[in-house]
């Protein structure tokens, strides 16, 4: 997916927005920090954008201080998501239809190839 602002201001440093990026859609993973915008009449260059890697998961935190009484920001975007599928890695694979996400194979099996979408056991004296 990717996100373009296409205008954005905060009102003060206590009012940061964060761009992040995953490897899965709920998060739980962790998440890599690709821009935090923020700072007192902060303001980008338009249109601005950011764009998450193959596979995985893009999310926006607009974040607020309490003594704040009115909106810390003013931003407009708009979000686009990939078209097309995309195939699978190595390691991983996807067996239903319409799933946004690749699966690790379990211990014991692999997928030797790009869009797998079985994994395979090891064979006996090898491991995974």
């Amino acid at each position: 997916p990717t996100v373009t602002f296409t205008s954005f201001a905060t009102w003060n440093s206590g009012d940061p927005v964060y761009v992040e990026e995953s490897a899965d859609a709920s998060f739980s993973s962790g998440a890599t920090l690709l821009a935090t915008l923020s700072g007192w009449g902060y303001s980008l260059p338009m249109p601005v954008t950011y764009t998450a890697g193959v596979g995985r998961y893009l999310r926006l935190r607009f974040m607020s201080d309490m003594y704040n009484t009115r909106s810390g920001f003013d931003a407009s975007w708009s979000v686009r998501r990939s078209t097309g599928c995309l195939a699978c890695d190595t390691g991983t694979y996807q067996d239903t239809l319409g799933r946004e996400a690749c699966v690790p194979c379990p211990a014991g099996n692999y997928s030797g190839a790009v869009g797998a979408s079985t994994c395979v056991t090891c064979p006996a004296g090898s491991y995974s």
